[in-house]
């Protein structure tokens, strides 16, 4: 079998299996169901589902096909305080590790895995792995007065091998992904691919100093009492809002594959993917 010919169907079906990523991805903005909790309707494909065409395009097929999406949700934050850390954390680990810490209001994180391995003949010895990742930010509204966020990473990650994800994030709506798909085949053809879509529209954005107060007394009554309450302080404002993210100390001496997302504030989209595919050199 000439080894371009074969590769052309095989070409077609990765074509196939990224288009039913499209496809899964493809969330109708304009019917949302008001609760916009990141929970969308997936659109099903026509056909063959995803699973089933993988068992016939390859002798082994993994596919990770995900979506997040925050909808018109609405945060006020006044004086708030976020803080979120991952210290001494997945050091001298090995394998596929995945760790997300969030703090703050409608943060999504996730960390997904994809593998295929077959050890037939070139045949039926073809892997597929795909992993796809959809992320969507509409019509969120945020208003933050003197708001507080820390996001840390410190000595995490350290002294590891294999593949490592790390999501640390303080704020709102921010979203995080990592993202593994791995093909390995006895055959001569492997396909590994990894695909991800970040939008963002329609987000309202309000980052303001808070008036600080003070308790000062205002009167004195008849038995030596003395009444009180909170006014505002002439000229007096309490910081705006401080964003702080940081990587300290981490993912030193590793040994593979390596993602860390830290974000702060609002609205921030992040992703890291990995597409491995590996062969069969002898049998060529």
């Amino acid at each position: 079998m000439n080894p371009t010919t074969a590769l052309k169907p095989l070409a077609f079906a990765l074509a196939a299996v990224m288009a039913f990523a499209a496809q899964a991805g493809g969330i109708d903005d304009g019917q949302g169901n008001g609760q916009g909790n990141g929970q969308g309707n997936n659109q099903q494909p026509e056909g063959p589902s995803l699973e089933q065409f993988l068992q016939v395009t390859s002798g082994a097929g993994a596919a990770v096909l995900d979506s997040q999406i925050s909808r018109h949700n609405s945060v006020s934050n006044k004086g708030t305080q976020n803080d979120a850390k991952v210290d001494n954390s997945l050091n001298n680990s090995n394998g596929n590790m995945g760790a997300n810490v969030a703090a703050g209001d409608g943060n999504q994180q996730d960390n997904a895995a994809a593998l295929a391995t077959a050890d037939e003949s070139f045949i039926f010895g073809t892997a597929v792995a795909v992993s796809s990742a959809t992320q969507k930010s509409n019509g969120n509204t945020a208003r933050n007065r003197s708001n507080t966020n820390n996001t840390t990473l410190n000595n995490a990650g350290n002294s590891g091998s294999g593949n490592i994800g790390i999501n640390v994030t303080t704020g709102a709506f921010n979203q995080q992904k990592n993202n593994l798909a791995i093909a390995v085949s006895g055959g001569r053809v492997a396909l590994a691919a990894a695909a991800a879509n970040q939008s963002t529209s329609g987000m309202k954005v309000s980052n303001n100093g808070n008036p600080a107060t003070d308790v000062v007394p205002v009167g004195v009554f008849g038995l030596a009492g003395v009444t009180t309450q909170q006014v505002m302080t002439p000229d007096s404002w309490k910081p705006p809002v401080t964003n702080n993210a940081s990587i300290t100390g981490s993912m030193n001496n590793f040994s593979g594959n390596g993602g860390a997302n830290v974000s702060s504030g609002v609205g921030n989209q992040q992703s890291n993917s990995l597409s491995i595919a590996a062969g069969c050199k002898l049998c060529q």
